[in-house]
């Protein structure tokens, strides 16, 4: 077994057996507001359901990492032109309070105890929300108000097992450098790890090999063990035109990458850039607590829009909707090798 971790975001229902065999032994799961009425109250059911899957998983064999509730998330709807724009959907019960506010921030702390200590056993690492660097994750959120809502999250876990593994992710926008400094040189140092997510050649400019540039200067910045939280290259999707692209529409609205790498957007593709991503990984393996890849399966709509035939959210995977495995996964078996 790997010092380095080795994971993914999968559907409950997704072979345990072929993701070990990869060297895959962690999951991530996203966990809901437990409560509907009151901190300590009676559990909501989708968080029961969470706990179980949680407890599914460890069943069969996987290690899971848990995600605190998300205070809500920003969706893709076309508007009356046709122009596809972002709404915010809040997911924040009205009984935690307002969102950036003390009264929030004590009521995600209590949550976050709760949660440490419900699913202790279960639940051994934690990243606390999801890319509070941008707006689709922060919503009303201003960078400051962000770290005080991850540091308070981290608190409650840290106060309900102080031996958990608890940190945080960023998408690597520029904002993210605001968050590294008060998250990681503030007087309040309790995050074990440093996440960061990135898609070169799809989401963002670049290849596979600006992984290894990028966990270096982190690495430098933060001094904690650096985890590759989401990472991956689409299979799938055409590239923008050049007049498609400057006029700075959402994936969703052309249904088309602004970026590609290599041979562009096809499943080789996709096998090419994980294998020169874990070569990027490589010589920074004493900076890496582990690597996440987003995702162990392609999904049949996009979360962003709903569309079945928008690449932005549907062909992530290692496998493929009949869960047959991509160039990719052997792409990836052969990286775990690689790193030992």
């Amino acid at each position: 077994m790997s010092d380095l971790l080795y994971g993914v975001s999968a559907y409950p229902d997704a072979d345990a057996g072929l993701m070990k065999e990869a060297g895959i032994e962690w999951v991530r799961l996203d966990f809901p507001f437990p409560f509907k009425e009151k901190a300590g109250g009676e559990p909501s059911e989708d968080y029961l359901r969470a706990r179980e899957e949680a407890r599914r998983q460890q069943e069969k064999g996987l290690k899971v990492m848990g995600v605190t509730p998300l205070h809500g998330i920003g969706i893709f709807r076309p508007d009356a032109d046709g122009v596809m724009r972002m709404q915010w959907e809040s997911f924040a019960p009205d009984w935690m309070g307002q969102p950036g506010t003390p009264r929030f921030n004590e009521s995600y702390r209590k949550t976050c105890a709760f949660m440490g200590g419900d699913l202790r056993g279960t639940v051994r690492m934690w990243q606390v929300s999801n890319e509070q660097d941008i707006v689709q994750f922060a919503g009303p959120l201003s960078p400051r108000q962000a770290c005080g809502f991850i540091l308070s999250g981290a608190q409650g876990l840290k106060e309900s097992d102080p031996f958990l593994t608890v940190g945080t992710n960023t998408a690597g926008s520029p904002l993210a450098y605001y968050l590294y400094g008060r998250l990681f040189a503030g007087p309040l140092r309790i995050l074990d790890y440093c996440g960061v997510d990135g898609y070169y050649g799809t989401w963002a400019p670049g290849g596979p090999n600006a992984w290894g540039p990028r966990i270096a200067e982190l690495f430098e910045m933060v001094q904690v063990k650096i985890l590759v939280n989401e990472w991956g290259y689409a299979s799938a999707g055409g590239l923008m035109t050049a007049e498609e692209s400057a006029s700075g529409a959402h994936v969703c609205q052309h249904k088309k990458w602004r970026y590609a790498w290599g041979e562009g957007h096809t499943p080789q593709g996709q096998g090419d850039f994980v294998r020169e991503a874990f070569r990027s990984f490589l010589p920074h393996r004493d900076k890496l607590l582990g690597v996440f890849f987003y995702r162990w399966e392609d999904q049949e709509s996009c979360w962003q829009c709903g569309a079945p035939d928008c690449p932005a959210e549907t062909a992530w995977g290692l496998v493929d909707l009949q869960s047959r495995p991509k160039p990719s996964y052997h792409a990836f078996k052969k990286g775990v090798a690689l790193l030992g």
